[in-house]
């Protein structure tokens, strides 16, 4: 049988609601605002970016491919 006198732990169920709340606020701002549009056309350049730089470094160790001539031809394929 529970104990009706003990305090139950809502710590997980209250970080939950705030994570929510905070990332719906900063969802909303990237979609609803002209600042969070350039932040996610930024965003979106650098993860391109880092994507061709980390395939142009894999094809440059598994290869013989010079990690320069990868990453033009990563650059071509991942275009902006």
């Amino acid at each position: 049988m529970k104990n009706p006198f003990k305090k139950e732990d809502h710590t997980g169920l209250i970080v939950g609601i705030a994570v929510g709340i905070t990332a719906g606020i900063g969802l909303g701002w990237l979609f609803l605002t002209d600042k969070g549009a350039q932040y996610r056309r930024q965003i979106t350049r650098k993860i391109k970016e880092g994507i061709s730089d980390s395939a142009a470094g894999l094809i440059d160790k598994k290869t013989i491919i010079p990690k320069k001539v990868a990453k033009v031809a990563t650059d071509a394929v991942i275009k902006d």
